[in-house]
């Protein structure tokens, strides 16, 4: 759901009006809420399943393309994971089990590359309409369609049935993020530890079954464990992984 930044900050109001003296207007939820709303207008919520990141990572990527109309990077999009088959199955998957995932997600990047199309095309003939009837302003506004807004909708129809496009990308991505673990683990390792204070890890007892016979982190383990399967959260270095994989620029705002 779309919603005014605003509505986190009467969020966090109503929670500060309560009986509980750790809740006043000056608590840091609610300050934080004001500073979000002092660089963004809106904010969308998602899905709290352990799939969260991932979902909504999928979800403002292809709304960010086809909001700014960026056919060259849609291609450049479509192309990496069209091109991907081969670089996921040398880091062990099999193309069996990850084909129709990857077929979703390639498809996904053809749906928003026709949306995008529509639109360009709407807004063509809406700028033709309106040069042809510049003397009846009313007619404007009752005939002028909304392109973008229509496809924005259809984006939001697909990206929320449920058992489809959504969960098979969300978990495609899970697959890209474990293949760029593994193919630079000079890269990551660095960042993953076995201690049991590492947010990366349930566990001590199973942050210890991720050792490798060198003491260090053993990524396919690892993997297997924290980034595959779905419903697992997503820490920061999968963040990092999965935004170095696609070359997206990410911004993680705290509340």
């Amino acid at each position: 759901i779309r919603l005014p930044i605003d509505a986190l900050i009467h969020q966090y109001q109503s929670s500060s009006s309560s009986d509980d003296d750790d809740l006043d207007d000056d608590n840091g939820f609610l300050q934080s809420a004001k500073l979000l709303a002092e660089k963004y207008t809106h904010l969308r919520r998602v899905r709290g399943d352990g799939n969260c990141y991932y979902r909504a990572f999928l979800y403002a990527l292809a709304e960010r393309l086809l909001r700014r109309m960026e056919g060259e990077e849609i291609s450049r999009l479509k192309d990496k994971v069209s091109n991907s088959m081969e670089w996921i199955c040398g880091n062990g998957y099999e193309a069996t089990t990850i084909d129709m995932f990857h077929e979703e997600m390639v498809d996904l990047f053809d749906f928003v590359a026709a949306l995008a199309y529509d639109v360009d095309s709407g807004n063509h003939h809406n700028h033709n309409h309106n040069n042809n009837n510049n003397n009846n302003s009313n007619n404007n506004d009752n005939n002028y369609d909304h392109p973008l807004e229509d496809a924005l909708s259809k984006l939001h129809e697909r990206l929320n049935e449920e058992n489809a496009t959504s969960d098979y990308c969300t978990w495609f991505l899970r697959i890209l993020t474990a293949s760029q673990l593994k193919s630079h683990p000079d890269r990551y390792l660095p960042f993953l530890s076995a201690d049991s204070t590492d947010s990366s890890f349930t566990s001590a007892a199973a942050a210890t079954d991720r050792l490798g016979n060198d003491g260090t982190v053993d990524l396919s383990v690892f993997c297997a464990r924290e980034v595959e399967p779905m419903g697992k959260e997503c820490g920061m270095v999968q963040v990092a992984a999965l935004a170095e994989c696609l070359g997206a620029r990410v911004v993680i705002e705290y509340v």
